[in-house]
């Protein structure tokens, strides 16, 4: 009777092992993420569409290879004033590495060879004065979105025309839910 409790306490073992490994990847789906990256143009006039530094990645924002939802965005400037004419700011999205490699003040496009990688845009708002730091923010974004890996890539591009301070920073923050 010992070895038969012993087996049947195995089995036990074993299906609470299993029970537990599935509760921890269901955890692992649910999960949020936040990531920052950090775009620094030259001091050159930017026309309204061009792109601000090159593409940058957000790393972590989700599991590999799931689907994710941004949920709010921030934008930082390093800066203690508006620019005169300062615009709103989009963020264009890429599942992996956009293939065109847009530098910095070029006008970006969706060439061919980037629509299978493009996720679309989020529309990141008007930065303003907060003493001394510009700042906005969006909430209820809830964009959705699939991952290739861990991590999305993005463009930040000017919606108006301006010229950007030397060595001005913008960092962008994304917040996102696993679904």
């Amino acid at each position: 009777m010992g070895a038969e409790l012993e087996k049947t306490l195995g089995e036990v073992r074993d299906g609470i092992s299993d029970l537990s490994d599935e509760m921890r990847h269901r955890n692992e789906r649910k999960t949020a993420g936040g990531s920052i990256a950090t775009f620094t143009p030259a001091a050159a006039s930017h026309t309204a569409g061009d792109v601000n530094d090159t593409f940058k990645e957000f790393t972590d924002v989700g599991p590999v290879g799931s689907r994710i939802m941004i949920t709010s965005t921030s934008l930082v400037v390093e800066s203690t004033g508006v620019i005169s004419g300062e615009p709103s700011y989009r963020l264009h999205l890429y599942n992996v590495t956009p293939p065109s490699a847009l530098g910095d003040n070029a006008p970006w496009d969706l060439p061919a060879g980037d629509r299978a990688s493009y996720l679309g845009f989020v529309d990141l708002g008007t930065p303003v004065d907060v003493g001394s730091t510009l700042y906005v923010e969006t909430n209820i974004v809830n964009k959705q979105l699939s991952l290739h890996g861990q991590g999305l890539f993005a463009y930040l591009v000017t919606i108006g025309p301006y010229t950007p301070t030397a060595s001005r920073v913008y960092k962008v923050t994304l917040q996102s839910v696993a679904l």
